[in-house]
């Protein structure tokens, strides 16, 4: 299976199927979609055409920059996260 990652921001309705599968599963929902429309560096990630994943570089001016992640829970323990955080990283630079 391989996941692809996209700079492009995914449209609402892949980004709702992705947060009730979070929801489903007792897990914390991340930003408002408009937070992720709102930040400079965002990546999704795609098993095929299903969004799995995104992250995003959440700019702080008490803190930094700091990072959010959401992957679906079927799809944690491969990684996903650990490239998207190394790719949001080298962008913001």
């Amino acid at each position: 299976m391989k996941i692809a990652l996209d700079t492009a921001l995914p449209d609402q309705q892949h980004y709702a199927e992705l947060v009730a599968s979070l929801n489903e599963n007792g897990m914390e929902s991340p930003l408002e979609y408009s937070h992720f429309c709102r930040s400079r560096y965002v990546l999704a990630a795609y098993d095929q055409d299903k969004l799995v994943g995104m992250g995003m570089v959440e700019e702080n001016n008490h803190a930094g920059a700091g990072y959010r992640m959401a992957v679906h829970p079927r799809y944690r323990g491969r990684d996903i996260e650990h490239y998207m955080r190394k790719l949001l990283s080298v962008n913001r630079a």
